[in-house]
């Protein structure tokens, strides 16, 4: 039931917007309905896609997310190693690795020795001067046996040496526990923002962010701020982070007390945050929305969030559009269904990301357990009746299509995270449940195809 008195909160958001105004390994699968791009689309769209097992072992490849290094392309995972309950990493070296096809890949623990790495968040800190590049490697990551969200900074990459740090701390673990669902975001100067989870039994939960400070903050000794955002009843799962070009924060989110997906953003204040200076509005009410929700923001500061519509069991597509859509505050977003997913009775997968043309791309598991994206028919140069899925009656403006198929009790899609290179090639990471004993760390990944011309002999 819909509990939750937005009167106030309309009254002033309306007084409020008055006055303001790569390159990996194997397995092709076929490709779509139309290899050629239209003007509107990105060639990379339309790339081959292969799939590849990374690491095995045991139990593992829980928690994905995935980030393509800006500067050299090179793909980084982080996951959750279930049979060692530790935090892992993996990155495509291309030859000379210890994981993935022919040891493509090299697989390191990053944190061990208790329950480490669930809800792992991975992003690439920017880098700025000439010489020799070391990139650097941030993970946000919660820590099960203690309740507290932790953040590993790898230096010296691609060597990689880790130093772990705790951020935020529960005051009764574990009648609270903090670090959940975490989201981490560099901002244009490095500086990291996690954006994480705050369960209390008591009913009082929050959306949290974190921010790194360098001193006088109240939390990461000192280093961090960890500012509350929003509280209520399961407010702040499922929370996902995103910067603007300006770095100011949006974080989509679902209050599991209502069923609701909301959005928060630091861009304008008004009523809540600290100090009411964030807003924080919802965006989905319909039905039990906003679960597994993934963000990005546009040039135009526009949100562009996926997330899943639990009460019918389908992948939705919200886009801030201003004025004259079908939900958010008075109509300025568009929430639209876009295909089946699977039945939620285990993790399922909702990761979305904006291809090179300005397009959004989901990756999702279907309703077949299988691993699909899904994207805008004009994405991939299709126009008219191209689409097979999204909003449409007799013509359909999205186009999904299976990525990784399933056979007999086999499942692909939990924990997805999708990330594109900068040549606009998407890769997605994520768990594929093999058998009762649990799964492996699945890559997919699109990969241009050189063909050698055909030259016809002298007859």
């Amino acid at each position: 039931m819909k509990v939750r008195n937005v009167f106030g909160l309309l009254l002033s958001v309306v007084l409020l917007l008055v006055a303001a105004g790569s390159s990996l390994a194997r397995e092709p699968q076929p490709a779509g309905p139309s290899e050629a791009a239209g003007v509107n689309a990105d060639p990379a769209a339309n790339a081959p896609w292969f799939n590849i097992t990374v690491d095995a072992p045991g139990d593992t490849g829980q928690y994905t997310s995935v980030a393509i290094d800006p500067f050299n392309d090179t793909t980084y995972v982080s996951y959750y190693d279930s049979t060692n309950k530790s935090l892992r990493m993996a990155r495509y070296v291309g030859s000379g690795g210890n994981c993935g096809p022919n040891n493509s890949w090299f697989c390191q623990t990053v944190d061990s020795g208790a329950d480490f790495g669930k809800y792992s968040s991975i992003a690439i800190k920017p880098v700025s001067g000439g010489g020799i590049y070391y990139p650097e490697i941030g993970i946000a990551y919660y820590d099960a046996t203690n309740g507290k969200l932790k953040y590993a900074s790898g230096k010296l990459c691609p060597t990689c040496f880790w130093y772990k740090y705790t951020i935020d701390t529960p005051i009764a673990f574990p009648t609270d526990n903090k670090g959940q669902y975490t989201s981490l975001k560099y901002n244009s100067n490095g500086k990291p923002y996690i954006a994480y989870y705050f369960e209390n039994t008591g009913g009082v939960d929050a959306l949290m962010v974190a921010s790194y400070v360098g001193s006088g903050g109240n939390c990461g000794a000192g280093k961090w701020q960890c500012d509350t955002i929003q509280t209520g009843d399961r407010v702040g799962q499922y929370a996902s982070l995103a910067l603007d070009g300006a770095g100011n924060r949006h974080i989509a989110y679902y209050d599991g007390g209502n069923g609701d997906l909301w959005i928060a953003s630091d861009r304008i204040g008004t009523n809540c945050g600290p100090g009411n200076t964030w807003i924080c509005y919802p965006v989905d009410a319909a039905n039990d929305v906003g679960q597994y929700a993934s963000l990005y923001v546009d040039n135009s500061n526009d949100f562009h969030i996926a997330y899943y519509d639990a009460t019918t069991d389908k992948l939705k597509y919200a886009v801030d559009k201003g004025s004259g859509g079908n939900c958010g505050l008075f109509g300025s977003a568009q929430c639209d269904t876009i295909d089946d997913m699977s039945a939620g009775f285990h993790p399922l997968g909702v990761s979305i990301a904006e291809d090179a043309a300005g397009y959004p791309i989901i990756a999702y598991q279907s309703k077949l357990d299988s691993l699909n994206v899904a994207r805008p028919a004009a994405a991939l140069g299709l126009s008219g009746g191209g689409g097979n899925c999204g909003p449409g009656t007799l013509f359909y403006s999205w186009y999904c299509k299976t990525i990784k198929r399933v056979g007999f009790f086999v499942r692909h899609g939990d924990f997805v995270s999708i990330d594109l290179s900068s040549t606009g090639l998407a890769t997605i990471a994520y768990y594929g449940w093999i058998t009762s004993s649990g799964g492996d760390l699945m890559v997919a990944y699109q990969q241009f195809q050189d063909f050698l011309p055909l030259v016809m002999k002298n007859q």
